[in-house]
């Protein structure tokens, strides 16, 4: 499956929210143009919902309250956005399609795997699942 990638140029949040906020509002343009562009080349690549950059963008911002490493966001023909890190153990993605859900995917070498999916406005879920990724990527 072909997907756009854009990294994030920032290895963690910033401590100005504003600066972090126009940031990430940069990378998100530049993602929808890209997929935008790939949706008018090819007509069984599903388009991304303006619901999703708004997810993708409230995610975002939660990430600001915790030490994480910034993630690489990208864009996949079913019409998700995807939010992963990659450490060389393992791998951890959040799928966004714009529904106000979070669907996370954790694996890594020593078979510890977790998985899961709940609202975005699931605070104690969220970070939980937030928390425990902090303890593994920090």
């Amino acid at each position: 499956m072909e997907t756009g990638e854009k990294e994030y140029n920032l290895p963690v949040p910033p401590a100005d929210k504003v600066l972090f906020q126009k940031q990430v509002q940069h990378e998100l343009d530049e993602i929808r143009q890209e997929a935008e562009e790939a949706c008018t080349l090819d007509n069984e690549i599903d388009p991304v919902p303006d619901s999703a950059y708004d997810d993708v963008s409230v995610l975002l911002e939660i990430l600001c309250n915790y030490t994480l490493p910034m993630p690489e966001v990208s864009w996949a023909e079913d019409g998700s956005l995807s939010v992963g890190w990659y450490p060389d153990d393992g791998m951890v993605t959040i799928g966004i399609y714009g529904d106000h859900l979070v669907i996370y995917n954790a694996f890594f070498e020593e078979k510890r795997q977790f998985e899961g999916i709940c609202e975005l406005s699931d605070s104690p879920v969220l970070s939980g699942f937030l928390s425990t990724l902090e303890n593994i990527l920090v």
